[in-house]
């Protein structure tokens, strides 16, 4: 079943940008879909629209079997946003800042059941300003869970973390895989994509150029990790421009 479907996207801001240009991809009922490009590329606009914070200039936009803009109310009741600056209640407890979303969803009865899938049981009580960048991360998306959504938008979750905690959010997105949630995952780590991915999307100056498996990605260009293969489409694009 799609669950994200989009057909002939565009987004063409006042000042004549271009930052999409007829987009068209579809994203299955528990998949980790993973959005590659450079910086400009498209990916955050793409997030922003079909999270319902911009408005598409053309295109068809349905998630859940609602469309966009149109449903946007009822898009929102089943999607949640995780954003890189996402800084929660410094002076509360982890507990408290998951309990305050869940006031606002009403949803305080998932909140012992939230904490426990995240691992976040033994932390519950430590300040928010306390945290390291990683269980920060991780309390952010437990904020957004308690919501019950069917689609999570991940705009690049492990930037600045160190290696232990990029790989303790990657076995939380396993986790959110598990409880069959659909993960929108934007992220400039090729290793990451290829570790979680079952689907990566390229997109390239507001265009989306292939859609595949990571495996299937190298092995069109017959590279052993999805870093190379992806720097090597990037360099034949380039090449065509040429």
């Amino acid at each position: 079943m799609h669950l994200i479907e989009v057909e002939d996207l565009w987004k063409i801001y006042k000042n004549g940008v271009e930052a999409l240009k007829g987009i068209s991809f579809t994203v299955d009922e528990g998949e980790v879909f993973t959005f590659l490009g450079p910086n400009g590329a498209g990916k955050t606009t793409t997030i922003k629209i079909l999270s319902c914070v911009l408005k598409p200039t053309k295109g068809k936009v349905v998630i859940s079997g609602y469309s966009s803009p149109k449903e946007c109310d009822k898009i929102r009741r089943v999607v949640t946003t995780v954003p890189q600056e996402f800084q929660g209640f410094s002076d509360l407890t982890v507990r408290e800042n998951i309990e305050y979303f869940a006031k606002l969803y009403d949803t305080v009865d998932k909140v012992d059941e939230i904490i426990e899938k995240l691992d976040l049981k033994e932390h519950e009580r430590k300040r928010f300003k306390e945290l390291s960048g990683g269980l920060k991360r991780r309390v952010a998306i437990a904020c957004g869970l308690v919501g019950d959504p069917r689609v999570i938008f991940l705009d690049e979750p492990t930037i600045g973390l160190d290696p232990k905690a990029r790989r303790n959010l990657w076995k939380l997105i396993e986790t959110l895989k598990h409880m069959k949630i659909t993960v929108f995952l934007a992220t400039h780590y090729l290793d990451e994509a290829e570790k979680l991915a079952d689907k990566v999307g390229v997109i390239y100056k507001g265009k989306i150029i292939k859609i595949s498996s990571p495996s299937e990605l190298m092995e069109e260009f017959k590279k052993e990790n999805l870093e190379d293969a992806y720097l090597s489409l990037m360099e034949q694009l380039k090449s065509e421009e040429e």
